[in-house]
């Protein structure tokens, strides 16, 4: 059973403060780098929270060094918990009435914090987000990205989220958002390696009512930088908290647009390498696993796919060889042909 908790606010809010939040881990690389950009923005009016997640190189040395420096970066040095650990202390530390994310590898464009600020303030929005090259990546050249407001059927939001449809997608860092928003992301007492933005931001849509883009590229993400590659337990395990979550934010009756998402983007692949792990791993996910692999089977498309899945889950175990053969013969056929 999963554990969630509510972070638990200390201070008032503080009207036009914007509370930025660097999870930082081991970074003495890139983090002056990514500081820096915070200390040169136009806009003034902020706070960095910058989260020592128990660094054992020296990077707990330079976010000293930043806080003496600069009253508005509030060094807090905690124990290693990960980012989702980390951005929750951040937030129960913060004042300000909007809240901004801040990888400890990327940096901000000068003008980041001034024309979110402008922008969710005029529209009064929820939350608002700028464009990114992550995003453009996965975004149609050609579509154009307007203001909106979010749809009165929650499912819709969470949809809009899970699919890119209106380019804004799950990522928390190039989004400001509300700290009333925020404050109503339930965090899981779990020390989470992979998919901390989702976790996060599909509980923000929900919540949400209204949204607003800013059509340029303001903040700048390093594909890769100091983060650590995600294993597949760490990738099940993620799955398995985003199946809890919609859970609870439909009350235990998840609307079937979002089933059919969910397995789609993610069961399927879950299913294929969870029954390549060895018994031994599987165990420890069966119990949140076995519903969603059931629904993963019943939902899939691809017969030959389908019947190695379904075997699999009897417990016969032949079936992948097999599923990587007929790949790699249509391939090879393919290619000759």
């Amino acid at each position: 059973m999963i554990n969630y908790e509510l972070p638990q606010m200390k201070y008032q809010e503080q009207k036009g403060l914007i509370s930025v939040i660097v999870p930082i881990y081991n970074n003495e690389i890139y983090l002056k780098e990514c500081l820096d950009s915070i200390f040169v923005q136009t806009f003034t009016n902020w706070e960095a929270l910058l989260i020592d997640d128990g660094s054992t190189d020296n990077t707990g040395k330079i976010v000293d060094e930043y806080a003496k420096k600069d009253s508005r970066f509030i060094a807090i040095h905690k124990q290693n918990g990960g980012v989702l650990s980390a951005r929750k202390a951040g937030l129960e530390n913060s004042k300000g009435e909007f809240i901004a994310n801040l990888d400890h590898d990327d940096t901000y464009h000068q003008q980041y914090l001034e024309k979110m600020y402008e922008k969710i303030t005029e529209t009064g929005a929820d939350f608002v987000w700028c464009k990114n090259q992550l995003e453009a990546d996965h975004v149609d050249a050609n579509y154009h990205v307007t203001d909106y407001k979010w749809n009165e059927d929650k499912s819709k939001n969470i949809e809009i989220m899970l699919t890119l449809a209106q380019g804004v997608s799950w990522i928390t860092w190039d989004k400001l958002i509300k700290r009333e928003i925020y404050a109503k992301v339930r965090f899981p007492n779990l020390n989470v390696i992979f998919g901390e933005d989702p976790i996060q931001m599909l509980q923000v849509a929900y919540n949400s009512n209204s949204a607003a883009f800013i059509p340029e590229n303001l903040y700048f993400h390093k594909k890769g930088g100091a983060s650590t590659r995600p294993n597949i337990i760490s990738v099940i395990q993620t799955v398995i908290i985003i199946d809890d979550i919609f859970k609870n934010l439909f009350n235990g009756i998840v609307p079937e647009n979002i089933k059919n998402l969910f397995y789609s983007r993610f069961c399927r692949r879950i299913a294929y390498y969870y029954y390549r792990l060895d018994k031994n791993k599987r165990k420890r996910f069966i119990d949140g696993l076995k519903p969603l692999l059931s629904e993963s089977i019943k939902r899939e498309k691809n017969l030959s796919l389908k019947i190695c899945l379904f075997l699999a889950n009897k417990r016969i175990e032949f079936p992948f060889m097999l599923w990587e053969s007929i790949k790699n013969f249509k391939s090879n056929f393919l290619y000759f042909h």
